[in-house]
């Protein structure tokens, strides 16, 4: 028993603790962005599979008040054609991001399951950039950037594939393992 304990001791040493991410994700009050009810959710769906995906070296914490949450989800409003952007930010002297996210898409068509799939990976893309990770110019990772070219429609599309119902976003991640390791080599910086 005496030994078993050391060991655990030793092996809790070596692994670093896990950071701390508060998160705070705007309601869906206004009507100007096409936010609708559920998007909250996909917001936090994007936000718990980073923490899956971590390895346990993040774990979110919903914070009470937006203005000390590090991960700060807002729905915006436009005309452009970006889906998302964040801006990083240092809260209570820790990195962090701002995540402004279109939810009004217009390249659903009708779908409403694609819909949410655009909505639920622009989250994960831009929460990825406020977790410290940059672009990519590789097509199968949720940080690729369309700079680089590539078919929208296809990159949607094969998550929606996935897809039976919404909740089956909550069990597909949409995170490529070149995403995982770069995940994990910004969290060490």
């Amino acid at each position: 028993m005496k030994r078993l304990l050391l060991a655990a001791l030793a092996f809790a040493t070596v692994l670093p603790a896990a950071e701390e991410y508060t998160y705070w994700i705007e309601d869906c009050t206004s009507r100007i962005t096409g936010c609708q009810q559920g998007d909250p959710q996909l917001g936090r769906w994007a936000l718990e599979a980073w923490q899956r995906e971590s390895g346990g070296a993040i774990v979110l914490k919903k914070s009470a008040t937006e203005e000390h949450a590090r991960l700060r989800l807002h729905w915006a409003s436009g005309t452009s054609s970006l889906y998302g952007e964040t801006e990083p930010i240092m809260v209570d002297g820790k990195r962090g991001g701002i995540v402004y996210v279109l939810p009004s898409t217009g390249s659903a068509g009708g779908d409403p399951l694609l819909r949410d799939a655009i909505v639920y990976l622009t989250c994960l893309h831009e929460s990825g950039h406020a977790l410290g990770l940059a672009h990519t110019s590789a097509f199968a990772d949720i940080m690729y950037s369309f700079q680089y070219g590539g078919d929208i429609t296809a990159y949607f599309q094969r998550y929606r594939v996935l897809l039976k119902t919404r909740a089956d976003i909550a069990a597909h991640s949409g995170i490529s393992d070149a995403d995982r390791v770069a995940l994990r080599a910004a969290l060490r910086q």
